[in-house]
């Protein structure tokens, strides 16, 4: 959810630090509170997209918004995506630097550990509160239970998928995906690029696999828009059409693997350190192409025809692009992003950023008053457009969920680390922030 959406930038920088001149390690240790803030401030445009969403703000249907303001929050959507780009990059670059350095990847058990209890006890604690405080009377059986503690409800009963208060969980699904298929994806790219001697073949056999990951998202969109897949299929929440964004973060592990096996700096990289805010009015350029939609309406929150669903899928991953790669670039300085994304504020709301992603959709529920705890029973959101105004809904649900993301924080998502290096007893590292 982020430098990830579930993960720990910090982690991940300091590890590429460790295997650098001492000379390079400051100047990408100094990025660390940059990569940290921009996972708050995306946080917070996510929440800020489904409450505008359920305020009234977009164009939904026969629901008219607010004039201007429905295609500025339409074209929010794009906020997500960065988060699955960064966990391809910061997860895979131990493997891929194996590669270049021709040793040994990384101990897998490690690996599962942090993952897992950086991912699931956070979740489990929104499944609790969901079940608890918005569905008790809609569960009948034990089964009710275990598909969303599983995270099985979005594949195994389609129809009821979206459980009220777990809608975006549907993200954590795909996390939870990349971690099982990234060991076994990285030991076969390995097995096919070490058959290369040059790094520069090496760098391209990497590349190669990667790049048809991402033209399976672009495949996975027509499938869901068959006739017969109807609208919004639960399908389109699968992770295909999502691990083409973390291909790419992939892609730039290995270029940075590259870079750091034989010191040449990545054109791209270079571009990047050159002019970064550059970049960033770039990729404001894609936010207003997703905000007037080409091929569907401005404003229009529903579920797009299929010219624009590729249209967003191509912006999705140029947005995503655009807004890290001068933060992770080597040499890239701003600033203004260091302003913007190194404060205090941006750094906090970055360390609880996992929280504000799962517990905004819970906070409007609660902000509706629907749901047992209030003895009414849950409404679809559709259903409720409007109802509250905007600007109280707003309030209310950043005030509970910065709430509630803070305690999760501090009593659930830190402790779990803190297990997970006691039991580890590895001198590995585990995520603690």
């Amino acid at each position: 959810m982020v430098a990830e959406l579930a993960g720990n930038p910090d982690e991940g920088m300091q590890k590429q630090a460790e295997n650098v001149p001492k000379s390079k390690e400051a100047p990408k240790k100094a990025r660390v509170p940059v990569l940290d803030g921009i996972r708050g401030v995306l946080a917070l445009a996510v929440l800020l997209t489904h409450v505008t969403y359920a305020g009234g703000v977009m164009d939904v249907g026969e629901h008219k918004g607010w004039p201007v303001f429905n295609w500025l929050s339409v074209g929010l959507t794009v906020s997500l995506s960065p988060f699955f780009l960064l966990s391809g990059l910061l997860l895979y670059r131990p493997f891929v630097r194996a590669t270049f350095a021709g040793s040994q990847r990384p101990p897998l058990k490690p690996f599962f550990v942090r993952r897992l209890l950086r991912i699931l006890p956070g979740y489990w604690a929104v499944v609790a509160a969901s079940l608890l405080l918005i569905n008790l009377p809609t569960i009948d059986s034990l089964w009710d239970v275990l598909r969303p503690v599983l995270l099985l409800q979005w594949f195994v009963d389609t129809k009821n998928a979206m459980i009220p208060g777990m809608e975006i969980t549907w993200s954590v699904d795909a996390e939870l995906t990349f971690y099982l298929l990234l060991p076994l994806g990285a030991w076969l790219i390995n097995k096919y690029a070490r058959r290369v001697s040059d790094p520069a073949q090496r760098l391209r056999r990497i590349i190669w696999p990667l790049s048809s990951i991402v033209l399976l998202g672009l495949a996975w969109e027509v499938y869901v828009h068959l006739p017969f897949m109807g609208a919004y299929p639960v399908q389109m929440f699968w992770p295909p059409g999502f691990l083409g964004l973390m291909a790419i973060g992939m892609m730039f592990a290995a270029l940075s693997a590259y870079q750091e096996a034989t010191g040449r700096e990545p054109a791209i990289y270079r571009l990047a350190a050159k002019s970064p805010l550059t970049w960033w009015a770039a990729a404001f350029g894609v936010y207003v192409l997703n905000c007037v939609k080409p091929f569907s309406a401005a404003g229009d929150g529903d579920y797009p025809p299929l010219s624009q669903a590729l249209m967003d899928q191509i912006l999705f991953l140029l947005f995503a692009v655009l807004m890290t790669v001068p933060l992770f670039a080597p040499g890239a300085r701003s600033r203004f992003m260091d302003a913007l994304l190194g404060n205090p504020v941006s750094r906090f709301l970055g360390r609880i950023s996992y929280g504000i992603y799962l517990w905004h959709f819970p906070a409007m529920y609660f902000a509706f008053g629907m749901g047992n705890l209030f003895g009414t029973p849950p409404q679809p959101m559709f259903m409720v457009i409007g109802t509250i105004g905007f600007w109280q809904l707003i309030a209310e649900v950043l005030a509970i969920t910065i709430i509630l993301s803070t305690l999760t924080y501090y009593l659930v998502e830190r402790p779990a680390a803190r297990l997970g290096s006691r039991f580890l007893r590895s001198g590995v590292p585990t995520a603690t922030s």
